[in-house]
């Protein structure tokens, strides 16, 4: 099973959970403006991973991807583009959700002024013909969710005693599980910065288009993230033992106990990245059982799960059945994704999957029936008990989020354009064929 198989699941996961999600946000008037703006935006990375992720499974599957002009350069454009989108989603994100950063009006204005610049400059930077150098930041997400989220779990998870009630803990709990979203595929990794493992340092992130400088940043990012993860996961070790534990505690002890078990495994490998995962290797089996995972399972569920245990989309009694419907669906894609994780591992005959994929699926929405109503009518409250100094009043229109969602599609047919005329252009090999003589 070749990795752009798993990769084309997740991006349909992905994709169904952005646009099915944005149809019951869009319906939520009820939300504070900080939730209703974060809940947009999670829609909307969802449709942009998917989109790249797609991108990225053909890519993958050209075995001579950078040997000659061809359809890649599309693919590649789009993923690159997308990514950028991305990356401006999460900035976006972790400014305002769980705990809104920005004060007032004029910060929002601000800061999303200031994230739109940014990712403007990154694409003008890439369409000009600089490539994937160290002028476009790439990795700079990492750190700053990192600070924002990791501060934010800090300052409510281990609050004064005389503090803590259900609102902390879910902002807490929020913010953690955001934190696995963006960071847990590099958590994987981390015996190998600590133990300076070739397969976590020997990293060239696009192969003959990005610069070296380029892995120079994201690594050094990758190891923020990993110390993060590593002071994270301590604290969760505490709160077990202090009898505190919730599903951020065995998230966290699981991405790093298959983190230890897998240098193991990854310690004579050359390298251990997502792209290479699907073939019949032990390490790359076990790189499809993690990192593999993360990106075409774990992200969609754990979003999914955000969404629907802090209520950002509307669950009313008229909704419910069509959010039901929706949960059924998703399950049914990331019950197929599984099974294809599986057959990556043990091939087996049609006759043999078929009935497998009856069984996960029966399982599955048997166990929606009940976990569905335990998730929406969970306290879900972020706001109870909570000083109002974190959550200031700023007052959007409707008109904004309208506009946002419209504004947000137009960027990505603009994407899609961009990387179609890169293509006929032949840019993106230029640029690769001046990697390779040396040109900068």
């Amino acid at each position: 099973m070749a990795a752009t198989d798993l990769g084309l699941i997740g991006a349909i996961l992905m994709i169904a959970v952005g646009v099915m999600t944005l149809y019951f946000v869009r319906n939520n008037k009820k939300l504070m403006w900080n939730q209703r703006l974060g809940a947009h935006i999670i829609c909307w990375l969802f449709l942009a991973k998917g989109i790249g992720s797609a991108a990225a499974s053909f890519l993958i599957a050209d075995s001579v991807v950078f040997g000659s002009a061809g359809y890649w350069q599309f693919t590649f454009s789009l993923l690159w583009l997308m990514d950028i989108l991305f990356t401006a989603g999460m900035l976006g994100l972790c400014l305002v959700f769980p705990i809104p950063i920005l004060r007032n009006k004029k910060h929002l204005k601000m800061a999303f002024t200031a994230i739109a610049v940014f990712a403007a400059y990154r694409i003008i930077i890439f369409m000009v013909g600089f490539g994937v150098t160290i002028l476009e930041l790439s990795g700079i997400t990492y750190l700053i969710c990192g600070i924002i989220w990791g501060t934010v779990y800090i300052r409510f998870r281990l609050a004064p005693i005389e503090k803590r009630n259900q609102s902390t803990e879910n902002i807490a709990l929020a913010a953690g599980l955001l934190l696995i979203f963006q960071l847990g595929h590099i958590w994987f990794s981390w015996p190998g910065l600590v133990l300076r493992a070739e397969y976590f340092y020997n990293l060239d992130l696009m192969e003959g288009i990005s610069h070296r400088s380029v892995e120079y940043f994201w690594q050094a990012c990758y190891a923020f993230s990993i110390g993060l993860g590593m002071m994270l996961c301590a604290i969760e070790v505490k709160q077990l033992v202090n009898g505190r534990a919730n599903q951020f505690t065995y998230a966290m002890i699981t991405y790093f106990a298959l983190g230890f078990i897998g240098y193991t495994i990854l310690s004579s490998a050359s390298d251990a990245f997502w792209w290479s995962s699907g073939e019949q290797t032990l390490a790359q089996i076990w790189i499809t059982l993690t990192s593999s995972m993360h990106f075409t399972i774990l992200r969609p569920l754990i979003g999914m799960y955000v969404l629907l245990r802090f209520g950002l989309f509307d669950t009313s009694e008229d909704m419910k059945p069509k959010a039901k419907m929706m949960v059924i669906i998703l399950i049914v894609i990331a019950t197929s994704a599984l099974l294809e994780l599986v057959q990556a591992i043990v091939p087996m005959n049609e006759m043999l999957s078929a009935a497998l994929l009856g069984i996960i699926v029966a399982f599955g929405i048997g166990w929606e029936e009940r976990s569905f109503d335990n998730l929406v009518n969970a306290p879900s409250s972020m706001r109870d008990g909570v000083e109002d100094k974190w959550y200031p009043h700023i007052e959007i229109k409707e008109s904004l989020f309208k506009g946002l969602d419209i504004g947000m599609a137009l960027l990505v047919s603009a994407f899609l354009l961009i990387a179609y005329l890169q293509w006929q252009t032949n840019a993106i090999f230029e640029l690769a064929v001046r990697r390779v003589n040396g040109e900068w």
